[in-house]
């Protein structure tokens, strides 16, 4: 290697350092090239799942590790129906799709739902259709006053 390419590099990481310097300090900004497309880590791994909102309800979805399930199972006061789905021998199921509905009209429609999942609604009648192996399960659900919690067991000709 020439003197000539030494001293190209030498400046070369001498600018990278300084730039980086900068932006240490405060005195830069990152450039967008630069953006980390994963996804940010959870503040904290043992957290339930944000609530995500389907038309108007709001719902937590998920509880398929223990730690998960255990969080979303301590925010189950906060909400009125709260469903949990398995199979006959007791382990955990996620249907492909879980609509909630009432009076007719589909109020939320969940993908990838379960094993636990918290709905925001109202004390009245309801009905829950899940999709399992492309075979459509219903219930039909009373959500008390003070809450309903539903254990599904999704029918063995569906697992």
């Amino acid at each position: 290697m020439n003197t000539r390419n030494k001293r190209w590099i030498s400046l070369g990481f001498c600018a990278a350092v300084s730039a980086f310097s900068a932006i240490a300090a405060g005195d830069g900004e990152i450039p967008a090239s630069a953006a980390n497309d994963r996804p940010a880590a959870p503040a904290d791994p043992m957290a339930a799942p944000a609530p995500q909102t389907y038309n108007s309800v709001k719902v937590i979805n998920g509880g398929v590790d223990l730690d998960q399930a255990a969080a979303i199972k301590r925010l189950t006061p906060q909400y009125k129906l709260r469903v949990e789905i398995s199979g006959r021998g007791g382990s955990y199921s996620v249907a492909e799709r879980l609509r909630l509905m009432q009076s007719g009209q589909v109020i939320a429609e969940v993908p990838d739902a379960g094993p636990w999942l918290l709905f925001d609604v109202p004390a009245g009648q309801y009905t829950l259709l899940g999709d399992f192996a492309d075979k459509e399960v219903r219930r039909d659900v009373t959500v008390a006053t003070s809450g309903t919690t539903v254990h599904w067991v999704v029918p063995s000709r569906v697992e």
